[in-house]
């Protein structure tokens, strides 16, 4: 039963291997970085961009010699950090240090049309819309003298994000069939994504910046 399910297996993958490389059609994983942030709002304390990651699958279809359709589907989580000092209310006149860090995972899918460009089409660049799908946002607090706490807040968000992604990148070939790359990507959400409105009626939309890795078979 083994021999079998290993050469149904192997059957399988040459199909496969045999099948994406006659359609033009390229699969690949991918890991990264994500350095984001959140925007459209007056911040309560001193805000910077939070570094966090992204992995997932890619797919390919060559259109011609130079161009490409080619698809992401990664989970990706933003963050962005706030740092200051706040009053405690049970002491008075006392203050203690507060970070608190604000994070949204998402499932994303952006669709880019692919340009590759010099001799040997090593470099590319991309661009096209992405949808995100929200699955948990919320709050990390670290304080000085308080007890640390993890405050979910999705339902104040909407589940939906959409916006522009655009990269540019460079392929190294392995052989005829495989390749790594090594793309910089700029992401820039153009959804309101507060829901209710935010306390002053300003807008909260996500920007980050993408540093990937990745291999396509």
């Amino acid at each position: 039963m083994k021999k079998i399910t290993l050469l149904l297996f192997t059957i399988a993958l040459i199909t496969f291997k045999t099948t994406a490389q006659e359609s033009k059609i390229k699969f690949g994983v991918q890991a990264g970085l994500t350095y984001s942030s959140f925007r459209g709002y007056e911040p309560f304390l001193d805000e910077d961009p939070g570094f966090s990651y992204l992995f997932g699958v890619s797919f390919q279809y060559k259109l011609n010699e130079s161009l490409s359709l080619k698809a992401d589907l990664d989970y990706d989580r933003k963050t962005q950090v706030s740092k200051g000092e706040v009053n405690t209310l049970e002491i008075p006149n006392s203050r203690y240090n507060i970070k608190a860090t604000n994070y949204l995972n998402y499932i994303t899918l952006p669709i880019m049309l692919k340009f590759s460009f010099t001799r040997n089409k090593s470099f590319y660049i991309n661009g096209g819309p992405y949808l995100g799908y929200l699955l948990k946002s919320g709050w990390k607090y670290e304080t000085s003298g308080q007890q640390d706490e993890n405050l979910e807040d999705t339902k104040y968000r909407k589940s939906m994000d959409f916006g522009i992604s655009a990269g540019f990148g460079k392929e190294f070939k392995l052989n005829d069939n495989h390749n790594i790359y090594i793309e910089l990507r700029e992401n820039l959400g153009l959804t309101d994504i507060a829901k209710p409105a935010m306390p002053t009626d300003e807008s909260m939309k996500t920007n980050s910046l993408n540093l990937i890795a990745g291999f396509t078979f």
